[in-house]
């Protein structure tokens, strides 16, 4: 019987080469945008899940209230962790985690840099990295010690065993190697190729790294067994500082796994994250698929005709409707399986560009059985879906009235048909103002007024001894003539990191206790970042009291309610000597977030020059690596362009964006398929009308406008129904934007005009086609 069922439906597939055709074009690049969608959300999913302590680690935040709201952060105090250990029995063990970026790493005459960082030795009880040989948590007890990765000890040692070498570090002392470790899997949050122990970070920075008042670490827990987290972030909400009660800020635990995903939060609330995106990419991948099935159900239920009477001949031979629905079923899983073979096709096909351009790492293995279970599901739910009302549509034919020719009794089918294609266009006009609204969005964060001048900018990070010959190497760089001025701060200008709330000021008020973004810079920081001050002086050596003096922004002016006159102001003992205008940090779709700015006494750990202006900076590079290199010759030189800098950042949502518009513009080309497919069908049913309307007078226009009127109602109505609906989702995708576009009627005009015109292109081939035929022909069988 199955057999049979197949022979037949493979012999109806045949006969419509065309409709099959364009159902199979639909379905495949409806099922490879699934597939793709299906492996990106996996991956999102599958985020620092490797761990085997995964459902009991989790990472200490805090929430603080500045000015009104919460604002919650992950930056925590250098003597939390061994707090918590000593004092909390929920807390099996406490680390610490520091970002050491790259670290030059030699051995023999071989020198590279590797990506690193700083943790306590319960780190690895906590997290699952793998040992390949030696034992990291014993190894890091030791400030002497350094962990590799695999791919690391492959780098610097070959196929030699590393455990027990000796590795110069920064060119400043020797690093015995006590352990290798599995490299870090790509869905781990954090990335590495080397683990430097903490106590050496913390010989490194011992100025401030035992003081509560400076945030700048992270910090991850692993709880006992059945642990009570609610009762634990209740104790918590006590502990901010030793001895003092604080009711503008706390700690709690948040799940270190939810993170990737669900790391969004407003005003003290965890509200969304990538999470929000991963929703939205799935919501597309089902819409496209919904398209896709539509053009089959639209295809299937406009042919009726053609098919009646075989459904009609089957009854009367005794077959029954459960039969046919699962005949027709039958021929839609045909379509459907035969679609997914060239749907896994062009999916093969279209991931190692897709990964290129995303940065991501998608493995599409069919040996997965979780990918292969999604495949099944992606078969059978768009099989079902796509063969499921054609079926019961096309079996429930009376065969009595089907052999007389009369089919009136589903002219219902028209008005569902009409129903579909206004569904289609409902989602073709939200996919377009969606597409609209996040690009230009995207587009107003990376084009938005960063506050300095980035042009001519150059970073060049302090590595070695670098940072203690600061004033040698200012006056070197000085003398070449390219070079406009020379400064160096804690921080570069993207990303600043450490944050205080122990600061005072004239009026302060309890509820005015938030946390500031702290950095430390020399001399002519704002002339040489090329910022722009709203009152006061930049540092300058001309003043020998900036020792003691310090530079707020605008958002700090205005979060501590400062009144003119600001210069002058004292914050703790130092006083303001000038306002540096806002610009963009960190991220730059949030608003800035309140900074203090001290002249540095200590080590810089970045290096600005301005260049005056030049379409060649290649000689000026030359005479600041030699400039360098004089006073740093054991170190590669390095330096970025800070505008270049800025525009990585920019990567991860570009990225984002190019899988929006690429999903949206495929379901818009699923969308015309199935429109070309109906129009030919509508045009060829019309044809004796046709014929007999030419004869009569007449125009092609006429006949092009009658056929395609059909198509511009249900547009109008998808437009109706989609504006609203697209308006509240774009209002609450903008809502947790700080810097955020204004949604304009413009967005929405012209999603309503391209879908008409995508209507009208897509149908005015079958159109004009029938509008020049020869009548004679059409009415030739009367």
């Amino acid at each position: 019987m199955l057999k049979n069922y197949f022979r037949h439906g493979w012999r109806n597939l045949l006969q419509n080469k065309l409709s099959t055709l364009i159902n199979i074009g639909g379905l495949s690049i409806g099922l490879a945008t699934g597939i793709i969608i299906l492996l990106w959300v996996q991956e999102e999913f599958s985020f620092d899940t490797f761990h085997h302590n995964k459902a009991s680690i989790y990472q200490l935040m805090s929430n603080q209230y500045r000015a009104g709201r919460w604002s919650t952060g992950a930056s925590m105090p250098g003597p939390l962790a061994a707090k918590l250990k000593q004092e909390y029995p929920e807390v099996k063990y406490a680390a610490r985690q520091a970002y050491g970026g790259q670290q030059l790493l030699g051995t023999g005459d071989k020198s590279i840099y590797q990506q690193s960082i700083y943790v306590d030795p319960e780190y690895f009880n906590i997290f699952t990295f793998p040992a390949i040989s030696g034992n990291p948590a014993a190894a890091l007890q030791d400030p002497g010690a350094i962990v590799l990765t695999a791919s690391a000890a492959q780098r610097l040692f070959g196929d030699k065993d590393p455990v027990g070498n000796i590795i110069r570090h920064n060119n400043q002392h020797d690093l015995r190697v006590a352990a290798v470790i599995r490299d870090v899997p790509f869905t781990s949050s954090t990335q590495f190729d080397v683990v430097l122990p903490f106590r050496l970070y913390e010989l490194e920075n011992a100025s401030w790294i035992d003081h509560w008042d400076n945030n700048s670490l992270a910090t991850f827990a692993l709880m006992q067994p059945e642990s009570d987290i609610a009762g634990f972030n209740q104790k918590l909400k006590h502990l901010v500082r030793p001895g003092e009660t604080d009711t503008t800020s706390f700690l709690f635990a948040y799940p270190f796994t939810s993170l990737h995903l669900y790391g969004g939060f407003r005003n003290g609330q965890q509200s969304g994250g990538r999470i929000e995106i991963m929703m939205l990419l799935g919501t597309i991948g089902l819409f496209i698929l919904l398209i896709a099935c539509i053009n089959f159900m639209n295809l299937s239920t406009a042919r009726a005709e053609r098919r009646a009477r075989e459904v009609g001949v089957r009854k009367a031979l005794g077959a029954s409707s459960r039969t046919l629905i699962l005949q027709f079923l039958v021929e839609a899983l045909l379509i459907t399986f035969g679609a997914l073979l060239v749907g896994i096709l062009l999916a093969r096909l279209a991931i190692p560009p897709l990964n290129r351009l995303s940065g991501k790492h998608i493995d599409f293995s069919l040996l997965n059985w979780q990918i292969s279970l999604g495949l099944l599901f992606l078969l059978l739910f768009t099989g079902l879906v796509a063969g499921s009302y054609p079926a019961f549509f096309l079996s429930s034919f009376q065969p009595v009235k089907v052999l007389k020719g009369v089919i009136t009794a589903h002219k219902g089918g028209g008005l569902f048909r009409k129903g579909l294609v206004t569904f289609q266009f409902m989602i073709s006009i939200f996919l377009i103002i969606s597409t609209i609204v996040i690009y230009r969005q995207l587009q107003y964060g990376e084009n938005r007024p960063v506050g300095y001048n980035q042009d001519h900018l150059l970073e060049i990070p302090a590595r070695g001894d670098m940072a203690n010959k600061f004033t040698v190497l200012r006056d070197d760089l000085l003398r070449i003539p390219e070079i406009e001025s020379v400064s160096a701060g804690s921080d570069d200008l993207l990303r600043f990191g450490g944050a205080t709330d122990g600061i005072n000021w004239p009026g302060k008020t309890p509820d005015q206790n938030f946390f500031m973004t702290i950095t430390w810079v020399q001399y002519d920081w704002v002339k040489t970042a090329g910022l722009q001050l709203a009152a006061g002086r930049d540092f300058s050596n001309a003043f020998g009291s900036d020792s003691v003096g310090c530079l707020v922004n605008e958002a700090a002016v205005k979060k501590m309610g400062l009144k003119e006159p600001v210069i002058g102001t004292l914050l703790g003992k130092d006083p303001i000597i000038g306002v540096v205008k806002d610009f963009v940090a960190n991220d730059p779709y949030k608003s800035p977030e309140p900074m203090v700015v001290y002249l540095g006494t200590g080590s810089m750990s970045h290096f600005f020059i301005r260049l005056r202006k030049t379409d060649n900076p290649q000689p000026a590079l030359r005479k600041i690596e030699a400039a360098i290199k004089k006073s740093n010759p054991q170190f590669p030189f390095e330096f970025n362009f800070v505008k270049a800098s800025y525009q990585k950042m920019f990567t991860g949502v570009r990225s984002s964006g190019f899988m929006l518009n690429w999903t949206s513009s495929l379901a818009i080309l699923i969308s015309c398929l199935g429109l070309f497919g109906l129009s030919t069908y509508l045009a060829e049913r019309r044809t004796k009308e046709i014929g007999i309307r030419k004869i009569m007078g007449a125009s092609a226009g006429k006949i092009w406008y009658m056929l395609a009127k059909e198509f511009l109602k249900p547009v109008f109505i998808a437009f109706l129904i989609t504006v609203p609906l697209a308006t509240l989702a774009m209002q609450q995708f903008l809502h947790n934007i700080d810097y955020r576009i204004s949604l304009q009627w413009w967005m929405f005009a012209v999603a309503g005009i391209v879908t008409t015109m995508i209507a009208l292109v897509t149908v005015s081939y079958q159109g004009m086609k029938a509008a020049g035929a020869n009548p004679v022909r059409a009415l030739q069988s009367e």
